[in-house]
Order: structure tokens, then sequence, then C-alpha cells
């Protein structure tokens, strides 16, 4: 298979996935292909140089750095997983540095080339503004979430923080409490029955499941990453 025809098979999964082939056949050809070592950053949060990246093989981790200096990782991204679009639409910093877990291969459209591609068509920029709606969508309904159960947003937040750092991209990743649910009830500033809810509610979602006592697994570090609001 040839590089533009994999990046075409890519971009099915993208928001650029209901273009018509001229489309796609045009825009196809303007990515470039980067390797990415293990450990390697691929961009830093607070950068403004940008791109739109589509991931062909490996796995990578989008991760913040908090005030306090502890690093918390906000989505785990594998073959087939894209991100970037932010900044391009609006020319900010990139909000969130991407790190290679395992050896990576990616796609890179630039800033330049996408604005030529998406100005030059009515069809793309139209498929855009249904993907950034649906984004939209998704805002208010972590807004109404944020005001029915704040305990959840500070739950998953906490569950996040919790993950390792180094672990290898195997699509489920397990974590272990550090302390009582008690004493992480107290951290969080929620009630212990509140908390008790909070993971009971994830548990039946299907985006964690309980393990042990202390230990959970994540099924859905996306799902986990959008309670907490960081996506």
């Amino acid at each position: 298979m040839n590089g533009t025809q994999h990046v075409l098979d890519l971009l099915a999964r993208t928001p650029f996935g209901g273009a018509s082939d001229a489309a796609l056949q045009h825009i196809a050809p303007l990515f470039v292909t980067r390797h990415v070592s293990k450990g390697a950053v691929v961009f830093s949060e607070g950068e403004l140089e940008g791109g739109f990246f589509v991931i062909g093989e490996g796995c990578l981790k989008a991760f913040r750095n908090l005030p306090d200096g502890h690093e918390i990782t906000v989505f785990i991204l594998g073959a087939g997983d894209f991100f970037g679009f932010l900044p391009l639409l609006d020319q900010g910093p990139l909000p969130v540095s991407v790190s290679a877990l395992a050896p990576a291969r990616i796609h890179v459209l630039n800033r330049e080339d996408f604005v030529r591609a998406v100005t030059g068509s009515p069809e793309l920029c139209l498929l855009l503004l249904k993907y950034m709606a649906q984004r939209l969508r998704g805002c208010f309904d972590r807004v109404g979430l944020l005001g029915r159960q704040n305990a959840i947003t500070r739950t998953a937040h906490a569950l996040l923080s919790l993950l390792p750092q180094d672990r290898a991209c195997s699509g489920r990743l397990e974590l272990e409490l550090t302390s009582s649910q008690a004493e992480m009830a107290k951290t969080l500033n929620v009630t212990a029955e509140n908390l008790s809810r909070a993971l009971a509610r994830l548990c039946r979602d299907g985006t964690i499941e309980r393990l042990g006592r202390r230990r959970f697994r994540v099924h859905d570090i996306k799902a986990l990453a959008n309670l907490a609001g960081l996506v």
C-alpha cells in the first residue's frame, strides 16, 4: 500500500471521512509522514506551530503539566486517531503536549496546506463545521454535568492523574488508588458517599472496571478525560 492510499484509508476515520473521493484525493498527498521514536515529544503545550495529525501506527499520549508540577495524561492515541484541529482553526497555542509511548508513524498536514485545502473546498469546510458543532454540543453536555455531578468531574480528574505515564499502549490501563476512598474523598472535597457513587457510575457506564479494593482498569480513557472536562 502506497503512502497516499494509507492516508486516504486513515482519513475515512476523521471528520474528513464523509468527503468525496475528489476532495480526499486532493488533500491526502499534502500529508507529510514522520517517524517518532519512543519517548520523543511531538509537540509541547503552548507552542504556536501546529498541524493536523493522523496516526498511522504506534501509540502516543496527550498530557498536561499541572500548576503543582504533576503531569496528567489527558488521553491515549493509537492507530487511526487524529488530533490538532483546534490550533489550526483559531491559530492559538497547543492545549496539550504529545509524546510517543511507543515508536510511531504519524502523518502531518501543516497549517499552510490545511488552510489552502479547506478554503478551496466548501465540502471540507462544511465537514469541519459539522465536527466543531458536535464538539460544541459535547461542551454543553459537560456544562450540565458539572452543574449536576461535580463529584464525577473530580473523580475523573483524580483517576487520570493516577494512570502510569510510561505504560505501553494496550487499549486498557490499570491504576491503583494511593489512599483509601475515605481519604481520597477528603482530598477531592466531596463526601465519601458521593465518591462511591461516582466510581459506581463510571463502572456501570463501562468507563472503568473495579479489579480490587483500590485497583481499577480504565476501558475508555477518552471518556474519562471528557468527564474531567479536559477534551
